[in-house]
């Protein structure tokens, strides 16, 4: 039996009855190097196989039962990196020929009259598995671009557009809610414009005291002002060359917005305590998770400070807008995580996935960071699979949304008509679908692929008019 690359014995789960395909492969076959688990052809063999990571499952049937493909398709999905065998009685074609559409990498008749053939099987079994592995961390490291991760259209056009912008000379700013990841944006501006050997320094602009703006920017003099026992270098300074990330630039004072503005007109500064003027050559990247052009409306932000910073616009996309990602971030925080804190290797069952796919995430990327990381940490050392089961009783916020994603009107689905139902999921999916696209009518309805006169009857139908800009 070929080594196993991992650095382990190949595993495999064994699920039958009467103990003949285990007898087969200790006593006939001898194969030592092969870790084995059992289970019974019951309800726990799901249990059992969420337990941990297999390499292989060869599950043997009792006779040829159409309730057999669903169980061979339920570990399919649940297990994806272990080639399933299906083991029955007898040949028949057709039988067969479902078991592997439903999901079985080979299929055997029992008893085995050919021992090659059943060690043919479990060696093309590992090596699929192994190959599958492969090829699962190579789409996951071409899935990462300078720490964004994921495949969704939004995200490869943000990074096509930071490798457009990034040579050039201007001024950007990004838009979004938090947790959406707009300082990944930043760093991928600098990483790939001309700048990116030079310094990027991040400051939260919330956190300045307003006295120490034009210290925290600029610098000091030693004994400028009390406290001031050295001189220090402001960001401004420190970067030289390279980009100043103004995170939350929305919580500015005004006193800071004036100090901004008046250093991006010419690049010149004074330390604080200073006679001599300085220069510093920088890229200014601003972010922020308010409306600006509101805070403009109301006196809270000023417009020429609002222009000289919008010059290239980036809007982070919430991550409810972006689901194809949610696995891919999912796994990637997982791998992380483990590899952090030296354990075992972790992966979610599909099912679990499934779970993560549907909740909105208000709290974008962060919350399902923060999520993966807690569900790493206190799943039970002899398991290695991340069930549904562990997702919902993890986060009574997700189960309270899945719950409130299997009803509609208040009532559950089966209790409604078919035209009742209809009508509750197409006036959810209308409000989700403006809300989106801030009520522009028009773009909503490019993007459903409906025509603007067809969504403002709907609209109207439904009673959704103030929903729309």
């Amino acid at each position: 039996m070929a080594e196993n690359n991992r650095g382990s014995s190949p595993r495999l789960l064994m699920v039958e009855d009467d103990g003949y395909c285990l007898f087969f492969l200790r006593d006939i076959l001898g194969l030592p190097d092969i870790e084995i688990e059992t289970a019974g052809r019951d309800s726990k063999i799901f249990e059992k196989a969420s337990r941990s990571d297999f390499d292989a499952i060869m599950l043997s049937f009792r006779g040829i039962i159409q309730n057999d493909l669903s169980i061979v398709q339920s570990l399919h999905e649940d297990n994806p990196y272990a080639p399933l065998i299906a083991v029955a009685e007898r040949m028949d074609v057709d039988f067969a020929l479902d078991v592997l559409r439903a999901g079985a990498f080979d299929y055997l008749v029992r008893p085995f009259q050919n021992a090659a053939r059943v060690e043919s099987a479990l060696k093309n079994a590992f090596l699929e598995s192994e190959n599958l592995r492969k090829a699962a961390d190579l789409a996951d490291t071409k899935a990462v671009d300078h720490g964004m991760v994921g495949k969704s259209r939004v995200v490869l056009e943000i990074l096509k557009k930071c490798r457009q912008i990034a040579p050039l000379n201007v001024n950007v700013l990004i838009s979004g809610e938090s947790g959406t990841g707009k300082e990944l944006i930043a760093r991928a501006v600098h990483a790939e414009s001309h700048r990116k050997q030079g310094p990027f320094l991040a400051v939260n602009c919330g956190a300045i005291p307003d006295g120490l703006i034009e210290s925290v920017f600029f610098g000091h003099k030693k004994g400028a002002f009390t406290g001031a026992v050295q001189s220090h270098a402001g960001i401004m300074e420190k970067a030289d060359g390279g980009t100043v990330f103004l995170d939350e630039i929305g919580e500015l004072s005004s006193k800071g917005q004036v100090t901004l503005l008046r250093f991006m007109e010419d690049r010149e500064f004074m330390k604080v305590g200073g006679v001599k003027a300085h220069t510093s050559d920088v890229r200014i990247i601003a972010a922020t998770n308010r409306n600006l052009e509101e805070e403009i409306d109301r006196n809270e932000f000023r417009t020429d400070l609002y222009y000289r910073l919008n010059v290239v616009n980036f809007k982070a996309p919430a991550l409810r807008h972006r689901p194809d990602d949610v696995v891919p971030l999912a796994d990637f925080f997982l791998r992380r995580f483990c590899f952090k804190n030296n354990l075992r290797h972790l992966r979610f069952s599909t099912r679990a996935a499934g779970v993560l796919v549907k909740y909105p995430w208000p709290g974008n990327v962060r919350e399902l960071e923060n999520l993966v990381e807690g569900l790493a940490a206190t799943l039970p050392m002899d398991r290695s699979i991340i069930i549904s089961e562990d997702v919902l009783g993890y986060s009574g916020k997700i189960q309270k949304s899945m719950v409130s994603a299997d009803s509609l009107n208040g009532k559950s689905l089966h209790k409604q008509t078919y035209k009742e139902a209809q009508e509750a999921f197409e006036k959810m999916y209308l409000m989700d679908l403006l809300k989106a696209f801030e009520g522009n009518v028009a773009k909503a309805a490019r993007h459903a692929q409906l025509h603007p006169v067809t969504l403002h009857r709907k609209l109207k139908k439904l009673r959704l008019g103030n929903y729309a800009a």
